[in-house]
Order: C-alpha cells, then sequence, then structure tokens
C-alpha cells in the first residue's frame, strides 16, 4: 500500500472561532478519526492568511476513499465541518491528495 497525504484548506464559518474550531476538531479526533484504522496521522495547522489545513495522511487512496464515505454519517463530522464556511466546497470534488514518498 501507498500512503496519501490529504492537504484539506478550511475557512472558518462566520461568527466561528480558532477556539470552535479546535473544540470540533478535538471532538471528530476523539470520536471518529481515532477508530479508523485508514488514517495513519492528522494535523490541524494555521495559515499565515488566517485560513487552516488539516493534513491527514491515510494508508492507502483506497482507505482515503472509505473514511470519506463514512464522515458523511458522522455526528462529530458533522459538528467538525459546521465551524467551517463550505461555501465553496464542492462534495463531488476530491481533496488535494498527494502520494507520500516518505514518512519520518
Amino acid at each position: 500500500m501507498t500512503p496519501v497525504t490529504v492537504l484539506a484548506p478550511i475557512k472558518l464559518a462566520n461568527g466561528k472561532t480558532e477556539a470552535d474550531l479546535q473544540a470540533a476538531s478535538k471532538i471528530f479526533q476523539e470520536e471518529f478519526v481515532a477508530h479508523e484504522p485508514g488514517v495513519l496521522r492528522r494535523e490541524l495547522v494555521r495559515k499565515p492568511d488566517g485560513t487552516y489545513l488539516d493534513i491527514v495522511q491515510f494508508r492507502s487512496h483506497e482507505d482515503y476513499v472509505d473514511v470519506v464515505k463514512k464522515e458523511m454519517d458522522s455526528p462529530a463530522c458533522a459538528a467538525f465541518f459546521a465551524v467551517m464556511d463550505l461555501s465553496d466546497f464542492d462534495p463531488n470534488a476530491e481533496m488535494d491528495v498527494h502520494v507520500s514518498l516518505e514518512t519520518h
């Protein structure tokens, strides 16, 4: 299996704060991501422009696709997405997926 890394951009919804994002991210991690064996690691970062990236490494592209499908039925995922401005989000488009060459 070849790991893939997804760079998921996040812009906060109006009225939401970084603290709201972190709280929702914590619940998402504990209640959903931690139970997905196909997720190798996840990192939430703030970019210099004030937006964020959720960087997630998956065991394989197949694991990525499987997790995305499961997210649709997850209350923790819905709560995480609720703090985001999804006005530009295309649910039919694949995220920014990259083949991982090395992980340390």
